[in-house]
């Protein structure tokens, strides 16, 4: 296979408060308008569902600022809910440039299974820099392959590519 006929692969992590549309164009940079796969691995926070376990926890509305209680359900569907949303984005972006798309969900305490779900080796692993500062950072630099940080405004740290 030509150079110029290779797939570039990519694969993008991402949490709930990644910025997507800073790493969307690290993808697109990277790529550069060759070919390329993108698999995007989802982290879930399990501190939500940590705090709705507490039976204080309540949820208080932003419009009316009632409040009621946080529950494991509603937990669960803020959860389902921003997977959704990020995943119709995504898949719009990659249909749109054309490229291949996978998209997986896997909590962040579980770093366990990120081998199993990555089993191609990546070209590069794009990731927000304020993910260096999350217990997964370690099995994600397991992986082969270059890593490119993305700076957003919403980073945690002041960190730089490496």
């Amino acid at each position: 296979m030509s150079k110029a006929s290779e797939k570039r692969r990519v694969l993008l992590a991402i949490t709930e408060a990644s910025p997507l549309q800073d790493l969307w164009r690290a993808v697109v940079d990277y790529l550069a308008g060759s070919h390329g796969e993108l698999t995007t691995i989802f982290f879930s926070d399990d501190r939500w569902h940590r705090a709705a376990s507490l039976p204080f926890t309540r949820e208080v509305s932003k419009v009316s600022g009632d409040s009621e209680d946080f529950t494991r359900e509603r937990a669960q569907q803020i959860d389902d809910d921003t997977v959704g949303r990020t995943h119709r984005e995504l898949e719009k972006l990659a249909s749109e440039a054309e490229l291949s798309f996978a998209f997986e969900v896997l909590p962040e305490h579980d770093a366990s299974k990120l081998k199993e779900i990555v089993s191609v080796q990546h070209d590069v692993l794009i990731l927000p820099s304020f993910m260096k500062s999350r217990p997964i950072y370690a099995e994600l630099t397991r992986l082969k392959g270059r890593v490119y940080y993305v700076d957003t405004d919403e980073q945690e740290n002041n960190d730089t590519e490496e």
